[in-house]
């Protein structure tokens, strides 16, 4: 038996844990840590200090993470608000500009526009193959753009969005379209170049096996049943997605990359990414475990003997960094018009990051004799130049000023961290104010925004720029200071929207107002304990679960199920209707109680069930 080293392994993870402590500390946020950890993987590599070198096993655990890596970059991709954005009849010139798929296809033809007469301009200068450069130049570096986008927080809105398609549009572009000149310069034009089609094909085919599994109330029970015991039955069956695709890429001789993304977008239809388990399970697997290795063995691996050549490529690896960040900046100022030129500058800097994808199709270049060593070292050396200036330069264009927030929280007691966190874990934009030290580690350790302030009196009220619609909610440790913050938004700055602990010299503010709300702790209290005597079991699964299941309101605007009863509509088994209002009548909704436009719907469920809720009861835009 073959005694494994450990060490390698060891010694990644090292970096794996510092580098984001460290980089945390300095507070260096315009660095990304992938850039990091690939750099201290060449330092730990052969040719710097060479402890680590050639390990079979690292090298699978690496392709491992890139798969997974990809694999969530599929995963974020919202199928259904690409299909429900697509116009209905014809297209017009506003959705060219508006819509996030149609956005994205134009950055990635616009790409391959600019990069064929860059290229036949540079075969002036330096012999090259054009339609080779011209394939090579418009692939993005998935692997950097989707941690950069996540760590924003952008990769789940409209721009992240449009960045990621165009990311996945041009990763599966350039192998697909790579891999077919590839097969017609080595064996002439054949149909077996087109096996490439079969991927999609599983794709349906899985697709529509999946569909039937969903409403198969049986397999359903099974999946709740197992999902949270050691069995982990839902991770076990997505790692069974993946290498399913994998395999399939595999067999029919394409890039693995490609059944990895299509296993990612298959899941991402059927999974709800609002605060799914799943997600926060394969999130921890993947930023975790694997993908750190993935990025470290990539700076280990990198051939730097490929540089030798560097002297003689200086002016070739200058002008193709320049092309490729022409290539990708030029196409993106589509994006002006929603996002204003400085972000739309961002999303073509960061699109410009080269890597894995750039770096192998080079050695596919050189197999087929296409490109020399020369060349080899110059589009190596402009992919981690490209890797290194683009998160930078991403970072200072994307720099935003003071965020603004809905919701303004005056904290300092206990209620208002407890506040606070549940807002951030719901992803609703909210800022403490803190004059309290003590809290402030708390917030800290827990990754809550907050600001600390000298004194938190009505002088600060005075110096911010209150929207009408702004809810303030005022939970300081002083019911003095409370009192005094709720009295001066209602009377001097006529502010209505406020929430605070229930004082008797506050109770006009409610006859003033209804949209000011008073607490009263005593009355919470009562119920709570009432609850846990009366109701233990339902306050025990709701307090220890309540990171899956919650409670929301949803007002039914879908005109197509107006006037139906409720047991002629399938509701996902894994939620429940508990109210329903109708003007001023509040009842409990049962089988044969008609849901009409404007009704009021209280439903609880976890993340899934609410989703689809939304989308029973919800328009559809």
């Amino acid at each position: 038996m073959d005694i494994i080293n450990y060490w390698p392994l060891f010694m990644i993870f090292i970096i794996a844990w510092i580098v984001p402590l460290f980089l945390s500390w300095l507070e260096i946020s315009k660095v990304p840590a992938v850039i990091i950890e690939i750099i201290m993987g060449v330092v730990i590599g052969p040719y710097v200090l060479d402890l680590v070198g050639e390990t079979p096993y690292l090298d699978f655990l690496a392709d491992m993470g890139f798969l997974m890596l990809i694999f969530l970059a599929g995963l974020e991709i919202d199928v259904g608000k690409i299909i429900n954005s697509f116009p209905r009849y014809k297209i017009r010139k506003i959705d060219l500009i508006s819509n996030s798929f149609l956005l994205a296809i134009f950055i990635y033809i616009g790409s391959i526009v600019l990069a064929f007469p860059f290229s036949w301009v540079l075969h002036h200068f330096i012999e090259i193959d054009i339609v080779f450069f011209t394939l090579i130049m418009p692939t993005v570096a998935l692997s950097i753009i989707v941690p950069i986008l996540k760590a924003d927080g952008e990769i789940t809105r409209k721009f992240g969005q449009i960045l990621l398609m165009e990311g996945a549009i041009a990763t599966i572009m350039s192998i697909i379209l790579i891999s077919i000149y590839s097969g017609v310069l080595k064996y002439g034009f054949q149909v077996e170049i087109l096996l490439f089609s079969v991927i999609f094909i599983a794709f349906v085919i899985i697709y529509y096996v999946g569909k039937q599994l969903v409403k198969v109330h049986t397999f359903q029970k099974l999946l709740y049943r197992l999902e949270h015991a050691a069995s982990q039955i839902r991770l076990r069956g997505t790692v069974a997605l993946l290498l399913f695709f994998v395999v399939i890429a595999h067999i029919i001789n394409v890039e693995l990359v490609m059944g990895a993304f299509f296993a990612g977008v298959w899941l991402s239809m059927f999974v709800s990414k609002e605060r799914s388990a799943l997600l926060f399970k394969l999130d921890g697997m993947s930023y975790g475990f694997f993908i750190p290795i993935f990025f470290i063995m990539v700076g280990v691996n990198l051939d730097l003997s490929a540089l030798r050549f560097f002297q003689e490529s200086i002016p070739f690896i200058i002008i193709l960094t320049l092309g490729l960040f022409i290539t990708q900046v030029v196409p993106a100022l589509v994006m002006v018009r929603i996002f204003g030129l400085k972000k739309a500058m961002a999303g073509g800097i960061l699109l410009t990051a080269r890597l894995g994808l750039t770096i192998a199709t080079a050695q596919v270049g050189i197999s087929l004799g296409i490109i020399s060593s020369a060349d080899n070292a110059g589009i190596v050396a402009a992919s981690i130049l490209a890797s290194l200036i683009s998160p930078m330069a991403y970072k200072l264009f994307n720099s935003r000023g003071e965020e603004y927030h809905p919701i303004l929280l005056f904290g300092g007691s206990r209620a208002s961290l407890y506040i606070a966190e549940r807002f951030s874990m719901h992803n609703v934009s909210c800022l403490t104010y803190l004059q309290s030290k003590e809290i402030i580690p708390e917030f800290e350790r827990k990754n809550i925004d907050f600001k600390q302030v000298e004194k938190l009196d009505t002088s600060l009220l005075d110096t911010l720029d209150l929207r009408t619609a702004d809810l303030v909610i005022v939970l300081t440790e002083s019911k003095r200071l409370n009192r005094q913050l709720a009295r001066y938004l209602k009377d001097q700055l006529n502010h209505n929207k406020i929430i605070t602990r229930k004082h008797s010299a506050l109770l006009d503010l409610t006859e003033k107002s209804t949209e000011t709300k008073l607490i009263d702790q005593d009355e919470i209290l009562a119920n709570h304990v009432e609850d846990m005597i009366l109701r233990p079991d339902s306050v025990a699964s709701l307090s220890v679960s309540f990171d899956i299941y919650r409670v929301e309101e949803i007002h039914i605007t879908n005109r197509d199920i107006h006037r139906k009863l409720v047991k002629e509509v399938a509701f996902p088994p894994s939620g429940s209707l508990v109210i329903q209002r109708r003007g001023g009548e509040i009842f409990i909704p049962h089988g044969d109680t008609h849901l009409l436009l404007g009704d009021i719907v209280t439903v609880i469920g976890n993340s899934t069930a609410l989703t689809e809720f939304r989308k029973i009861l919800e328009e559809q835009i």
